[in-house]
């Protein structure tokens, strides 16, 4: 975490240095204001990140939990690409203002990953919903006959010995 310490405050020190210092004139508020908000979301995930991994300790000195592997998949390394997206536009656009269309890359992303799941969590959803009526339908007449049957049993003579 050390590496990525020194690189959270390199990008984001270059960046202010020289967008809010040396380019100060062709700054605008949008371009502010986004830097803003990608540096803020930065933080928290970065933070969130320092945080689940340390170890945590009861009053005692007695281990409770060794913190979270940073190398393992999932939110974690989404977390990671987050931060690290954010560094490159962050340093594109002192070059150009359409590094930040980069961002586009994250919500592309995770319709391409997630999307075959929601596509069919939704086609089970409607498809369930139209199957419904019909099982319900069946179901009646399926009772009706159990009702019937059980009636003509017990109208039956019954022989006793």
């Amino acid at each position: 975490m050390a590496i990525v310490d020194k690189a959270y405050l390199a990008v984001n020190a270059l960046y202010i240095i020289i967008r809010f210092v040396f380019q100060y004139r062709s700054i605008n508020w949008t371009e502010s204001i986004l830097y803003l908000v990608t540096v803020v979301v930065e933080s928290f995930l970065y933070l969130n990140l320092y945080k689940v991994s340390r170890p945590r300790y009861d009053p005692g000195g007695i281990l409770i939990d060794s913190g979270t592997d940073l190398s393992q998949p999932g939110l974690v390394s989404y977390m990671f690409d987050y931060i690290y997206v954010s560094w490159l536009v962050h340093l594109l656009s002192l070059l150009t203002k359409w590094a930040w269309c980069l961002y586009l890359a994250i919500p592309v992303y995770l319709a391409y990953a997630f999307g075959p799941y929601i596509l069919q969590f939704i086609r089970s959803q409607s498809g369930t919903a139209a199957t419904e009526p019909a099982a319900a339908a069946g179901d009646s007449e399926k009772d009706k006959k159990r009702q019937e049957k059980k009636e003509r049993k017990q109208q039956r003579v019954k022989y006793s010995r």
